[in-house]
């Protein structure tokens, strides 16, 4: 393992295999409990990334608006 967090694809697809195993049942309520848990903090990652990612794009499209006008005179 490289300490790197997982990607959005790796963290979503996690996430959803965690929802399905919990929609299954069949599982202790501690099984439960953990895949409930792992779920959280996947959603959590998933979250993050999206965020960060919204964020870049808010910033490069302010750096274009700002690269396009024309300086005031």
């Amino acid at each position: 393992m490289t300490g790197d967090p997982p990607s959005f694809e790796s963290a979503l697809g996690e996430l959803e295999e965690a929802v399905a195993i919990l929609e299954q049942g069949g599982l202790t309520l501690e099984e439960a409990l953990a895949r409930f848990e792992t779920g959280m903090r996947l959603a959590a990652q998933c979250e993050a990334i999206l965020n960060a990612a919204e964020l870049r794009v808010t910033q490069l499209l302010a750096e274009e608006n700002q690269v396009e006008e024309p300086p005031p005179f």
